[in-house]
């Protein structure tokens, strides 16, 4: 993997709300403590980089800085690991959308976030 591989584009990023509605309705989703990931897959003509968002609580974490410390977390795990997601996308020809939740309410390291990170893509 090349380093411009490693980093988390502008294009990767979801911000459309129908995407982010679509996500919710369709309700696929799985969980590895402390994190929940959400996603939708559609066919795909033309090769592109799975889109993804990240959240956290505003009820659980009350400080605009944890939230953020956790988003910044989340979005370095995805950045490290996200080769065996993508590949295997491309590989069928699927463009997918997700959004990462994080959901525990206790304080998580780094590498604990990233460990279930790699659990959630494995």
């Amino acid at each position: 993997m090349t380093p411009i591989d490693n980093c988390y584009r502008q294009e990767e990023r979801l911000k459309s709300r129908k995407q982010i509605a679509a996500l919710f309705k369709n309700r696929q989703s799985i969980g590895v403590y402390p994190l929940r990931i959400f996603w939708q897959c559609s066919p795909q003509k033309e090769t592109s980089l799975p889109k993804i968002a990240f959240s956290v609580s505003k009820k659980t974490f009350k400080s605009a800085v944890k939230r953020n410390r956790y988003k910044r977390r989340m979005r370095e795990a995805y950045r490290l690991n996200k080769g065996k997601l993508t590949e295997g996308l491309v590989a069928e020809g699927l463009q997918a959308n997700f959004m990462l939740i994080f959901v525990g309410k206790e304080e998580y390291n780094f590498k604990q976030i990233e460990k279930a990170w790699i659990a959630l893509v494995d």
